[in-house]
């Protein structure tokens, strides 16, 4: 396999980097498969809201690129902020960028952007083979509609190896695409203090019954928490600053300012360094976010 082209010398053009760099992930992405959609597949991954799609700054300016129109109008039609769970039965959700859904890339139920679709779209369902839960996965009733998980999934060694070099590439994607857009690591909202108003808003109920609270926040839908985030959070920093950032990504400089943070190899380790056990989590309190340090395991957390 190639070298990553995340980590070779800047180029003077960000565009040619760019390029080159959704090129070798093309490449990657059928190298030693043996996968193959179903041609009967219903595109359920592409329709439905119960698989939420994360997404990076790569992928929003490999779509603009490959589309051949600006990053922000890319950005504002076709993907938006969204909440995570992070497979985590508690109250913490990760905000980042998502597709919307249904993915407005799909055309015919064919992907209007396949050569340069993102990595976590490229990596399903294989990667749940190569982190030993596609059984545990395919068993999930959400999942009940996709013939991809029907039928076990064979990964040669061949294929574990670039599926892991593919898993290394989305973890600086992600890391620093969070990084560049909202000043942080991955960014984590505690919601654990707002069940009383999201209890009301899922089912209407009065502020007696809300003082009931639910111990997982699988109880509340996904869409109560995410229209509560649109609503009250996403106008509060560093979530309103997205559209400035977005909007900066439409230059040179900034494309440039984005792939110099992309391409240091001690930055990236900074982050991860960070990682889980020593996260920064926010609270939306009184109108305003607070940010604490905190352990995200073992629950309950640690605070710092």
């Amino acid at each position: 396999m190639k070298n990553n082209p995340a980590t070779s010398a800047p180029n003077e053009d960000p565009r040619e980097w760019l390029t080159a760099y959704l090129r070798e992930r093309a490449r990657l992405a059928s190298w030693e498969s043996h996968f193959q959609c179903d041609s009967a597949c219903a595109r359920p991954g592409c329709k439905n809201q119960d698989l939420q799609v994360q997404v990076s700054v790569i992928d929003l300016l490999g779509a603009a690129l490959h589309l051949g129109e600006p990053v922000s109008a890319i950005c504002r039609g076709h993907f938006s902020l969204g909440l995570f769970a992070e497979e985590r039965d508690d109250w913490l959700r990760k905000v980042a960028l998502k597709i919307k859904k249904p993915c407005p890339f799909l055309e015919n139920d064919l992907c209007g952007i396949y050569p340069v679709r993102p990595l976590p779209c490229i990596l399903f369902p294989e990667y749940l083979v190569w982190q030993g839960k596609f059984e545990e996965n395919a068993g999930k009733d959400h999942f009940r509609d996709y013939l991809c998980l029907k039928q076990p999934i064979l990964l040669s060694p061949e294929r574990a190896k670039v599926i892991g070099k593919l898993m290394r590439m989305w973890a600086r994607e992600s890391l620093i695409s969070s990084l560049y857009l909202f000043h942080h690591g991955p960014c984590r909202l505690d919601l654990g203090n707002l069940t009383g108003e999201l209890l009301q808003t899922a089912a209407g109920l009065s502020p007696a019954a809300s003082t009931e609270r639910p111990e997982s926040g699988r109880f509340i839908p996904h869409q109560v928490l995410e229209g509560f985030f649109h609503e009250r959070i996403a106008g509060c920093p560093p979530f309103s600053e997205l559209d400035e950032k977005i909007q900066h990504l439409q230059t040179r400089e900034g494309q440039a300012q984005f792939l110099q943070l992309f391409q240091d190899d001690l930055l990236l380790q900074k982050l991860k360094r960070g990682g889980d056990g020593r996260a920064v989590v926010f609270r939306f309190v009184k109108g305003k976010l607070r940010t604490q340090k905190r352990s995200l395991f073992p629950a309950p957390y640690q605070h710092y």
